[in-house]
């Protein structure tokens, strides 16, 4: 019996000392993953969390598709004849160029009748588009005239003296958009429409007609209603954007899908 009781004895020290080592062994993971988890960047966490979905008005989408809006007698080459625009890849006058009509509705008219746009304005709405510290000085044109920086009232003067009209124009319609607080991505898709021919087009270059204008209603109207109908076999555009906190989110690029 007695030898019976001294067997034992190793077997609950053995015992004992595996206890000990699994007990230290999760103490020390769990004091690893402890100070990962003090250790990790703070923005790491910010950015997870400013990934959420963020929801947009038709108004609110629709305000950042026409800011980029150049000037053009007739649809754009500018946006409709070009595959793709990033913002950090425009020179100081293209990036005014491509917020044209944003800039023009700016101006007023000297006494002698030049164009009058202040530097203050030019500068605003650059930066409201594309970013803060975005805006250079420097030459540009708004569709007709350069316009000059004047050092004396910090203002770009231009000569007016050009316009037109045309019977050829685009319908630009909102079919998709994803959100969150750091990203903005909107799609569009759109047709032509030639009040002379009376045709609605596919393409810029008037390469691919797709049916005749029937009337029956307003023109816009009616391409609006025809692009939510076909979509799907027509051009888009992705219009993709940046934010810092989900508040206002500054264009990065467009890219067509032809």
């Amino acid at each position: 019996m007695e030898s019976k009781k001294s067997g034992s004895g190793p077997l609950i020290v053995l015992l004992l000392v595996i206890i000990v080592i699994l007990g230290g062994f999760i103490y020390m993971k769990r004091e690893a993953l402890q100070s990962q988890q003090e250790n990790k960047n703070p923005g790491e966490a910010e950015i997870v969390s400013n990934d959420q979905p963020v929801e947009l008005s038709t108004t609110e989408l629709e305000y950042y598709i026409n800011e980029i809006s150049p000037i053009s007698i007739g649809p754009s080459a500018l946006i409709y004849n070009t595959d793709r625009v990033i913002a950090k890849e425009l020179s100081a006058r293209q990036k005014i160029e491509y917020i044209a009509s944003r800039i023009y509705e700016k101006h007023t008219t000297s006494e002698n009748g030049d164009d009058v746009i202040k530097e203050e304005d030019v500068k605003k709405e650059v930066e409201e588009v594309y970013g803060p510290s975005t805006y250079e000085r420097g030459v540009f044109n708004l569709g007709c005239g350069d316009y000059n920086f004047n050092e004396e009232d910090s203002s770009y003067y231009s000569v007016p003296g050009c316009g037109g009209a045309t019977t050829f124009v685009v319908k630009n319609e909102l079919i998709d958009y994803s959100a969150s607080k750091t990203k903005l991505e909107i799609t569009t898709a759109y047709v032509f429409y030639d009040a002379t021919e009376n045709k609605i087009y596919k393409d810029y270059e008037k390469t691919t007609p797709l049916e005749e204008y029937q009337g029956e209603e307003e023109v816009y109207s009616y391409l609006s209603k025809y692009i939510k109908e076909h979509k799907e076999n027509l051009n888009h555009i992705v219009y993709k954007y940046e934010s810092q906190d989900g508040a206002h989110y500054y264009f990065r690029e467009f890219i067509h899908n032809k």
